[in-house]
């Protein structure tokens, strides 16, 4: 099966996809895991949504800073929303690992290629 995310071209087969659901959803509770595991870094599925979840940590903790930060200026409610939003996409990222969905978290999941987090 080829799936296509925003221009690119993923071939995950539907054994990777059975095989790493409990990975992939794994990955977004703690994302470090399926990259210590070698026979996970060969599933294409897993690596994707770890490259997912990694993304959404690095907002949530982008968030939690800015509102920190912000809190001294009293606007940190308003950038504390951006934790909210990360929150959001972890629950839609864990629901498309756990359905076996290869399908990129909205507004930011396109992000994860261009970064290259985990190849």
């Amino acid at each position: 099966m080829t799936e296509q995310t925003q221009g690119r071209v993923l071939n995950i087969t539907p054994e990777e996809i059975e095989s790493g659901k409990t990975m992939a959803f794994v990955a977004y509770l703690i994302f470090f895991i399926p990259l210590l595991i070698e026979e996970q870094r060969k599933n294409k599925f897993v690596m994707f949504h770890t490259e997912q979840s990694l993304l959404i940590l690095l907002i949530y903790v982008a968030g939690f800073i800015l509102g920190t930060i912000g809190s001294f200026f009293c606007i940190g409610a308003i950038l504390y929303l951006i934790v909210v939003f990360a929150f959001v996409l972890w629950i839609i990222g864990v629901i498309n690992a756990l359905s076996g969905k290869v399908k990129e978290v909205p507004l930011v999941g396109q992000f994860g290629a261009k970064f290259n987090f985990v190849k």
